[in-house]
């Protein structure tokens, strides 16, 4: 079986998403190591540039998370 691995950014707002992510670190769950959290003050501050050079350094997708 070939088994693929996607590496993928999460853009996280610091009052909402990131604060659960980190939250489901204290409780010990755990996601996929492919997924690469990024913190932002607000999901309203990303910069269609920040997710272009994302995609221009390789990542196969982002997900924006509010």
């Amino acid at each position: 079986m070939n088994e693929t691995t996607l590496q993928i950014v999460a853009y996280s707002c610091e009052h909402c998403a990131y604060a659960a992510a980190d939250l489901a670190g204290g409780l010990r769950m755990q996601y996929p190591p492919d997924v690469k959290v990024v913190q932002l003050p607000c999901t309203g501050k990303l910069d269609v540039l920040l997710a272009l050079q994302a995609f221009e350094s390789g990542v196969d997708g982002i997900m924006v998370a509010g």
